[in-house]
């Protein structure tokens, strides 16, 4: 599990403190123009006094032995990330739509695959009992990114934005 950004060109970028200047640049700007409003002078300013801020993107499963994939669909963002304990009771996060995921419970596993009207195809299976773990991580990751965006936000608004982004995607706190 990884948290990944969407940016521009629909590509998308791993969240973590192992960024490189680049990568954070291109996940910040699409973090601001995700939610800046149309008459802002000027992109960053106004982020950390966003009401809600959002972010096109999420959690990213790979499953390591199959090589399948599960993207983020249309429509979930990272604000939602913590979504995924719910797989502890048996029940489904939100994963976006176009395409939409398929997911089921087998046992003691939860079993993804890309698209929900391709059942038979490849698919990612993540043992339940691995979920805190792998959520920790994602958080780990995120936790790192705070400290990039402390030392590399522009405007001198590393600290506001770091808490900004605390606050609206739930990072510092324990899952």
């Amino acid at each position: 599990m990884k948290a990944v950004v969407e940016v521009t060109g629909g590509d998308s970028v791993v969240l973590s403190g192992r960024m490189s200047r680049e990568e954070f640049d291109a996940a910040l700007a699409a973090i601001d123009e995700y939610n800046r409003d149309e008459d802002a002078p000027e992109p960053f300013p106004g982020l950390p006094e966003q009401e809600c801020l959002i972010m096109s993107g999420g959690v990213r499963l790979q499953d390591t032995g199959s090589g399948v994939v599960i993207e983020p669909g249309c429509c979930a963002g990272l604000e939602e990330w913590r979504q995924w304990l719910w797989l502890l009771d048996g029940e489904r996060p939100w994963l976006g739509h176009s395409l939409d995921p398929g997911l089921e419970f087998r046992a003691d596993v939860a079993r993804l695959w890309p698209d929900a009207e391709d059942a038979d195809g490849p698919a990612c299976e993540i043992r339940i009992a691995e979920v805190r773990a792998h959520l920790e991580g994602v958080r780990q990751d995120l936790l790192g990114f705070l400290e990039l965006v402390r030392r590399w936000a522009p405007h001198g608004l590393g600290e506001q934005l770091a808490a900004a982004f605390d606050e609206h995607f739930h990072i510092s706190a324990p899952l």
